[in-house]
């Protein structure tokens, strides 16, 4: 059957936003790897670091891949953190919340950034961005943050998710993921992703399509929460922490961020079309900053 490594259970109906947010965001800030032991009495992190707004900058441990993820702590109470205004900076001027890793949140600014390095030079992919020790063999970048504190970046940033793709066991076809556009660049120079040489460029520019179709587009689709094995205990776990794509190209149906396009990454079943563009990449270990954004109307 076609498209068999994507998940066929249709997504769960759950609560999503902000206040699914508030719920989890201690943990995740809290969290530095999906292995931790964590239990619903974890203590409470320490607030966020709130850093005043700057212009925009285009102007953890390894996952073992036989290791089960270990479940996460689900707190009550909401995050001792509320990012204000102070009076040197407009009371609308949005605040710059960093998380665990060096993730970056604009909030409610339609901005997250977190750091990583260049993985391959050349070669086809199956994702774009993926978390070390997972799929760097078929990545153009690899990161050590936690894909959940990517995704509590994203709803600071009033960012909505969807859904991954998947499998309609009625119709027998796939059901493409949903989500909200986001555009992707990568930041990086000889001096660093905030040396005074650095450019940033379009995550697609770097990828080019056998087929010679446009480049890809990716939506905010959030992945999913599963619940933990029966070794495991009660409790959920985030899918993306274990699978580690932060940004798919292929279909696998644990993305943070996926490509509209539905395509396997069997390919017995759909042959690669994800390929590096030749001359694009900086070389393999070269640091970058992953931006993740809104996209710019097309009248900018």
């Amino acid at each position: 059957m076609i498209y068999r490594t994507i998940n066929r259970d249709l997504p769960i109906p759950r609560q999503r936003g902000r206040a699914l947010l508030l719920a989890v965001l201690p943990a995740l800030v809290a969290c530095s790897h999906p292995n931790r032991a964590a239990s619903s009495t974890a203590k409470a992190p320490e607030p966020a670091q709130v850093i005043p707004s700057a212009p925009d900058p285009s102007a953890a441990d390894p996952v073992a891949a036989d290791r089960e993820p270990e479940p996460m702590a689900i707190p009550t109470s909401e995050p001792a953190f509320r990012p204000v205004a102070t009076a040197a900076e407009p009371a609308n001027s949005p605040k710059i919340i960093e998380l665990e890793g060096g993730v970056r949140a604009w909030v409610e600014g339609g901005r997250v950034e977190f750091p990583g390095e260049i993985t391959l030079e050349t070669g086809w992919l199956e994702v774009a961005v993926c978390r070390r020790s997972t799929r760097e063999h078929e990545s153009i970048v690899v990161a050590d943050v936690v894909p959940s504190v990517v995704h509590a970046a994203l709803l600071l940033a009033g960012f909505e998710p969807g859904a991954p793709a998947a499998w309609d066991p009625e119709t027998n076809s796939p059901i493409p993921p949903r989500g909200p556009l986001v555009r992707i660049e990568l930041r990086f120079g000889p001096s660093g992703p905030d040396g005074a040489e650095a450019r940033t460029v379009p995550l697609e520019s770097m990828i080019e399509d056998a087929r010679e179709r446009a480049l890809p587009k990716w939506v905010f689709a959030g992945s999913l929460l599963r619940p933990n094995p029966p070794s495991m205990g009660e409790g959920e776990y985030f899918l993306a922490d274990y699978a580690g794509t932060f940004v798919g190209l292929t279909t696998f149906g644990d993305e943070v961020i996926a490509a509209e396009e539905v395509r396997s990454p069997e390919t017995g079943v759909d042959p690669p079309v994800w390929r590096i563009r030749e001359g694009s990449v900086p070389p393999e270990g070269t640091a970058v900053t992953v931006v993740v954004r809104r996209p710019v109307p097309a009248s900018e």
